[in-house]
């Protein structure tokens, strides 16, 4: 995802979020302490850990704003403790271990683009022994909600606007999630008491999709359902935490809530039965999600009020599948990058290991590959992509 500087100044202005991370640096990082700060941005958590007294910070950023952090640095006299790198995180490779990884590559949500595989590199090939990562752990939560204006404003676009029938659209629109301000949401919109949807140790984690709970529980009170809402509270490190859902005293205002909607509004009454089944599935740097909610009469399984089954998928499959001609005449060559995964693809036939693969590219590309689990995790994630 690319952001503008504008955006990164929401995210720096944001002391719910922000003040965090500087209490967490501030006790993490030492004098002569390595720091590597990934998804840099403007520079911002570098700086800091210049401020607290890093010898030295490697900061990496694939978007252009990398280049007013450069100049940042030198305004700040650090340009010789930072080394800034404009590339993602796992083509990188560092002369040294860090004691310190941070980095806020979450969205709406921590199950984000390529937030937790990067972090699962990073720990793996970065981190020195007893080092700190930040953020340390998230806590993802679930309820059923009342949101008539959410949902309003997602549907009535597809109403029949003049007299047109567009159903088809509104089906689409229903079969995707959004990002919604957390102050549109009180504890009076919740339908249900709040569920932990999932949780993510930073430390520990192995996989980019999570475990989640099956969440079966009565409604709390009586209102009209309009969606699924979703939110995440994180511990950014001990003791120092940052609170997003609705109800909370302060949010962030740049994570949000995600409103996963019903397929239409569905009267509860307190005592409702409501089973939840939320499912997210990653493939090639990207998350869709799958939500199927039922509600029953009281605790009368025989009783449906409603059954719903929705995916993201539905919407991503509705993309044009027609290029411009000016893609069409384009004559690709592979990059460095592109000559590492076809070396490895072509080894996956079924008779080599993950481990034998990554031992031949490690030969073949030793500057590519510092260790051998570097190149097993590289390895391994091509083999989630792309192998059945």
């Amino acid at each position: 995802m690319t952001y503008s500087v504008g955006d990164y100044g929401d995210m720096i202005a944001d002391k719910v979020r922000m003040d965090p991370y500087a209490y967490a640096l501030k006790a993490a990082v030492e004098s002569g302490s390595v720091v590597l700060d990934i998804g840099t941005g403007t520079g911002m958590h570098a700086l800091l850990a210049c401020k607290f007294g890093a010898r030295q910070v490697y900061a990496i950023e694939p978007n252009d704003a990398i280049h007013l952090a450069r100049e940042l640095a030198v305004e700040n006299g650090y340009e010789d403790r930072i080394e800034f790198i404009q590339d993602i995180s796992t083509h990188v490779t560092l002369p040294e271990k860090a004691d310190v990884i941070v980095s806020d590559m979450r969205g709406v949500l921590p199950l984000h683009d390529r937030h937790i595989p990067d972090i699962i590199d990073a720990r793996q090939r970065f981190l020195a022994p007893g080092g700190v990562l930040i953020p340390k752990h998230d806590i993802i939560w679930v309820s059923l909600v009342e949101a008539g204006t959410v949902y309003h404003d997602l549907t009535s676009p597809w109403d029949y606007p003049y007299g047109i029938s567009m159903l088809s659209a509104q089906h689409f629109a229903l079969n995707d999630w959004s990002d919604e301000n957390p102050f549109a949401f009180s504890k009076r919109s919740l339908l249900t008491e709040p569920q932990v949807w999932a949780e993510i140790d930073y430390s520990t984690v192995e996989s980019p999709e999570v475990d989640p709970a099956r969440i079966v529980q009565p409604a709390t009170r009586a209102g009209i359902a309009h969606g699924l809402l979703m939110w995440f509270d994180g511990e950014i490190a001990e003791g120092i935490q940052v609170f997003n859902g609705p109800g909370a005293d302060k949010a962030a205002k740049v994570y949000g809530c995600g409103f996963f909607p019903l397929l239409e509004p569905v009267q509860i009454v307190k005592g409702d039965t409501i089973r939840l089944d939320i499912r997210s599935r990653y493939l090639r740097g990207q998350y869709s999600w799958n939500w199927h909610t039922r509600i029953h009469s009281g605790d009368n399984p025989q009783s449906t009020k409603a059954n719903f089954e929705q995916s993201s998928d539905i919407e991503t499959a509705s993309g044009s599948a027609v290029l411009h001609d000016s893609v069409q005449n384009f004559k690709p060559s592979r990059s460095e990058q592109g000559e590492v995964g076809y070396f490895i693809l072509g080894k996956m036939d079924g008779h080599h290991s993950i481990n034998e693969i990554a031992r031949l590219a490690r030969a073949q590309f030793p500057l590519r590959f510092k260790t051998l689990q570097e190149a097993q995790f590289f390895v391994n994630e091509l083999s989630q992509d792309f192998c059945a």
